[in-house]
């Protein structure tokens, strides 16, 4: 009963909660596998990498025939850089349970995540062969992602059949993204339209707020950093490194110049990482008694050093750890007046892209999460005005740590923009930056197996075949 109840509350994201019914558990049975296993996923959620390894290694000595503790553990490998280590795990789990897809999907996504794309498109095949399961759909994506088909071989009947077997409306959305790329890559413009129209309209359906509800968040973030308090911030501030935010909208460019810069001798990065909005955000909350971002008037000389060095201990958790500390989450666009403050050294490179060309590259790639403005033309268009009008308070108060790098002019000119990335952030160009395309260095955006290949201009103009579609989709009036 009471490790139902703290599956429930991991399942409802209610983690203390879960926790203390997990560890209640282990008091009075210190072996149990399953609330071992429970506090490992917590400790996974929490990016606590060290205490998931050794939690969840426990548990799957406790729980030797189940694949989930295998799966999670391959996971906290990964998160401590053990990525052999992870694919020792997945290829265990996979002859474990040789006739079950998921162990296979999960090893090639390890595979594609380390840039192997010819295994991973191997064992996603083996996958596909067994059968018709739940993961199929995910399976089939990857498979149509990889665009290794023709007219003659393609998945398009495998993503039909599958889509009269299952009611289940993620699976359903999946597979209609999928269709939608291989019509898309097969040139049959309509076809991949109705299935992008069909894929996103069912997952908006999934959403649970609207964009404009941001508006007085927005509002309020510019309020509560006005430039003045960007005037006092100590200019002698010296760290031993400087971090380096990648931001701006998603499908911009992020992916791919973030492992270009992390190829230089003196860059690194830490990925996508919440830590600020994660981790520091609710700690100064804590601290002032006052919600985000009202909670920035009331910061003291105290509560900063404590907040940095919050985000300080992430960094020297990096693997390896140098001058220049990237973390390419776009969205901490949105915490840049926190970061400034905290770390008054801090650089921001704003990837800018066409609007149309992002806003097509958002609506026709598939997002886990069902954030209204991934799957909504008229969604989108608000959400890229909040930003806009953000970034613009960011430069009006403190403009010199911020470069804007145009996509299409970094494409076009890598070298040119480059050396001016490298004068930005302080250092030079090296021109091995340019070979970042042969590292197995992981990628776990939907940017994973583009950025196994040299700079190139083919997604420049790829949203034009679409002009039509797309032109009508912006027009349509927001849903209340």
């Amino acid at each position: 009963m009471l490790l139902k109840k703290a599956n429930e509350l991991l399942a409802q994201n209610k983690l203390k909660d879960a926790e203390f019914h997990y560890k209640t558990i282990l008091k009075t049975d210190p072996q149990n596998g399953s609330a071992l296993f429970g506090l490992g996923r917590i400790a996974l959620r929490l990016e606590r990498f060290d205490a998931a390894v050794y939690l969840l290694q426990r548990a799957c000595e406790r729980l030797p025939n189940m694949l989930e503790p295998l799966h999670a553990l391959a996971d906290a490998f990964n998160g401590v850089n053990s990525p052999n280590d992870a694919l020792t795990v997945l290829e265990y789990a996979k002859s474990l349970a040789s006739h079950n897809p998921d162990p296979h999907y999960y090893l090639a996504q390890h595979y594609l995540t380390h840039g192997e794309l010819d295994k991973a498109h191997t064992t996603f095949a083996q996958a596909l062969s067994i059968g018709l399961y739940p993961v199929t759909a995910y399976i089939l994506y990857e498979l149509v992602q990889l665009g290794r088909f023709d007219k003659q071989h393609n998945y398009i009947s495998n993503l039909h059949h599958l889509l009269t077997q299952t009611n289940n409306l993620r699976l359903k959305m999946v597979c209609y993204y999928a269709l939608a790329k291989s019509y898309d890559k097969l040139d049959d413009i309509d076809q991949a339209a109705n299935y992008y129209k069909l894929a996103n309209n069912l997952q908006f359906q999934l959403a649970d707020f609207k964009t404009q509800q941001l508006n007085d968040f927005y509002t309020a973030l510019i309020e509560h950093h006005p430039a003045s308090i960007f005037a006092d911030i100590d200019k002698n501030f010296t760290g031993s490194v400087t971090p380096v935010f990648i931001i701006g909208m998603p499908r911009s460019g992020s992916t791919l110049l973030e492992q270009v810069l992390a190829s230089h001798s003196e860059c690194a990065t830490i990925g996508e990482d919440t830590t600020i909005s994660r981790d520091v955000v609710p700690f100064i909350e804590h601290k002032t008694q006052l919600s985000y971002p009202a909670c920035v008037m009331a910061l003291t000389p105290t509560i900063i050093e404590q907040a940095r060095d919050i985000y300080t201990q992430r960094l020297k958790q990096a693997k390896p750890i140098r001058q220049f500390m990237i973390n390419k989450l776009p969205a901490n666009y949105q915490s840049m007046g926190l970061i400034k403050l905290l770390y008054p050294n801090a650089k921001f490179i704003d990837m800018q892209r066409n609007f149309e060309a992002t806003a097509w590259s958002v609506y026709s790639n598939y997002f886990a999460e069902n954030e209204p403005y991934f799957c909504s033309m008229p969604e989108f268009k608000t959400y890229y005005g909040l930003y806009q009008s953000l970034m613009e308070h960011w430069h009006r108060s403190f403009s010199h740590s911020i470069l804007t790098v145009q996509y299409e002019e970094f494409v076009n000119e890598p070298e040119a923009q480059l050396k001016t990335v490298f004068d930005f952030l302080g250092c030079e160009f090296e021109p091995t930056c340019l070979n970042f395309y042969k590292s197995k260095k992981p990628v776990t955006t939907l940017s994973k197996g583009a950025v196994r290949e040299p700079i190139n201009t083919k997604a420049i103009e790829h949203y034009k075949r679409f002009d039509r579609v797309l032109k009508t989709l912006l027009n349509e009036p927001q849903t209340n």
